[in-house]
Parts: structure tokens; sequence; C-alpha cells
């Protein structure tokens, strides 16, 4: 549930979340955790993606607004290939928001988004779970 709602939010909360989750006390418990985690988060971010596929529908204006700002993207990258979904699943740049709504505007298929999407966020939130390791707090 926490990853949906962290796919969900424009905001840097599953990044907080990946690195309290390296925090947990054995590895088995944190692989477990941090993939389940990922698969939440990913599912999240399909909703942008849908939102993205019915863009011409949507009339609410706190949505109309991510809308419009993801169009810029799409209309910057008309073809938002898999290198630039894995390359912003991993390093948000362009913001994973931004990129997942706009693949959903340019025809991404949805399955391909899911498994680029969950391939390279699970890469971003492991190195980021692997930080209280260095300092010994797991």
């Amino acid at each position: 549930m926490v990853g949906l709602l962290t796919g969900l939010a424009p905001v840097g909360t599953a990044e907080a979340t990946a690195l309290a989750v390296g925090a947990l006390p054995s590895w088995p418990i944190r692989a477990a955790t941090l993939g389940v985690f990922t698969v939440g988060h990913i599912i999240g971010k399909m909703l942008w993606f849908w939102a993205g596929t019915c863009e011409s529908r949507v009339t609410w204006p706190w949505l109309r607004r991510g809308l419009d700002r993801a169009r810029a993207v799409a209309t910057a990258h008309p073809t938002v290939g898999t290198t630039m979904i894995f390359t912003s699943a991993v390093a948000s740049l362009p913001p994973f928001q931004l990129m997942a709504t706009a693949a959903g505007m340019v025809g991404t298929r949805w399955f391909a988004f899911f498994l680029i999407a969950l391939a390279g966020r699970l890469i971003r939130f492991s190195a980021i779970a692997s930080v209280p390791a260095l300092f010994g707090l797991s």
C-alpha cells in the first residue's frame, strides 16, 4: 500500500521509504519488502501512465496541470523510447512521474512500460536502500 501511495505522489517519499527499508534487520526481509514496495510503486505510476492515455478527457484542474507538463515532455520526445523511460526510472531525470504520463500519451505499450519501469526503479531503490549498510545501520 505504501508503494502505491508513493507512486501516486509527485514528491520524493519513495526514496525516503527505500532508505527506511534499508535499515530493516535482515537481508531477506529487506529484499522482500523492497520488491513488494517497488511493485506497488510502479502500480501507482501506472495510474499516471493511464492518465496520459486519456489526457484529452481530463478536466480536473490539478491533474490537468500535471498533464500539461507531461505533454511538454511528450512533445519534446515524441517517441519516448525505452532507454529514456529506463533512464528516468533510475535517475529521475526527467522526473519519472512526467515520464510515466508522457509514455502513456505517446502510446507506449503498458506492459513494456511496466517492465522497464520496474527494472529501473528496482535498481534505484536498491541503491538507496544500501546506504544504511554503509553506516552499519542494517
